[in-house]
């Protein structure tokens, strides 16, 4: 139990012994076995993440949609694009290469591969 890890109500992401979640709307990364804070950086506000493969999908507060490495060695943002407008707190979904989102005035369907 690490009570500097708030993710509010985020959910994390389990990746190879790592936690990774928006922590007061930063991404942070910890080691699950001890709680061991490796990183934290990037600031996606109250979103929602996803983990595909090796990659954090976080669709960010702001309606924007980011890729950043799952790795505990550094924060590395792969991209980050206007997919929304508004405030936007609904999580992605994924299915057979598609990415849903939505928040509560628009959503889109995103080609994103397998």
């Amino acid at each position: 139990n690490n009570r500097q890890f708030k993710l509010k109500f985020n959910d994390a992401a389990l990746h190879d012994g790592h936690l990774y979640g928006l922590d007061e709307g930063i991404l942070a990364c910890h080691e699950f076995a001890t709680g061991e804070r490796k990183w934290k950086k990037g600031r996606y506000g109250y979103g929602q993440l996803i983990l595909l493969g090796e990659t954090l999908v976080i669709l960010a507060e702001d309606g924007s949609l980011a890729a950043v490495n799952a790795s505990p060695e550094s924060f590395e943002e792969l991209a980050r694009v206007e997919v929304l407008e508004g405030k936007t707190w609904n999580h992605p979904a994924y299915s057979r290469g598609r990415l849903f989102v939505r928040n509560d005035r628009e959503a889109a369907c995103l080609e994103i591969g397998k």
